[in-house]
């Protein structure tokens, strides 16, 4: 069953949203920009994480079918505070530390789905442990979200720019961010484990390519 599965990350990342999925707005994805380091004299360093920050993920078969969801913790962060803005971030997750909780607590399939994601068929973890993101552009917005972010989102060593919508409330001891929903097309970073027309594959082993994050993340001094 696990070989019907995937799970695709990250953190965390180039993005106009446009259309609806089951996973999320679809996200446009454009060539990774330049991470500008703002050097400001006031600038207050956060780089402690908080218990139980995360970016949860959601993937599925085509057409939605069989839906797969689940947490990757954060591993690392180094955020900066300048009058009351963000003006860097990086943010590193953690891929050993992804969670399966789509199905029923000590089911079988929990460890057999697990172990396939950290695989090289998918994440690949023991060559490519962590994903990251660094924070790029912080636009202000209005609305059900107060901030548009954009930033470098790197998966299996290769890099995208990605935006998504999310409320940022930065304070001198501590930044939250909760995203909206958004996805991104997996194909984009390489990630082409069973996807539409590969040869061989039956219909029902297809995976869809939209993977959905949604970032719980709080980060303290």
């Amino acid at each position: 069953m696990f070989r019907k599965i995937i799970f695709l990350s990250l953190v965390i990342s180039g993005v106009m949203l446009s259309s609806c999925s089951s996973t999320g707005n679809q996200a446009e994805t454009k060539a990774a920009e330049t991470v500008k380091t703002v050097n400001a004299s006031d600038a207050t360093t956060l780089n402690t994480v908080a218990e139980g920050s995360f970016v949860s993920w959601r993937a599925a078969h085509l057409g939605g079918v069989q839906p797969r969801f689940g947490k990757i913790f954060i591993k690392d962060a180094d955020v900066k505070v300048s009058n009351g803005t963000v003006v860097n971030a990086s943010i590193v997750m953690d891929i050993a530390s992804l969670t399966v909780e789509n199905f029923p607590a000590g089911a079988e399939e929990i460890g057999k789905l697990k172990g396939h994601l950290l695989s090289p068929d998918l994440f690949n973890a023991e060559k490519f442990p962590t994903a990251k993101f660094e924070l790029t552009n912080l636009e202000k917005a209005t609305g059900t979200y107060n901030s548009k972010v954009t930033g470098n989102l790197t998966i299996l060593g290769v890099t995208k720019s990605i935006t998504f919508n999310a409320n940022v409330v930065a304070e001198d001891a501590k930044v939250a961010i909760r995203s909206e929903d958004f996805s991104i097309d997996r194909t984009d970073w390489g990630l082409t484990y069973n996807v539409e027309g590969t040869a061989g594959v039956p219909v029902d082993y297809i995976i869809a390519n939209d993977v959905g994050f949604t970032i719980n993340t709080t980060v303290g001094k």
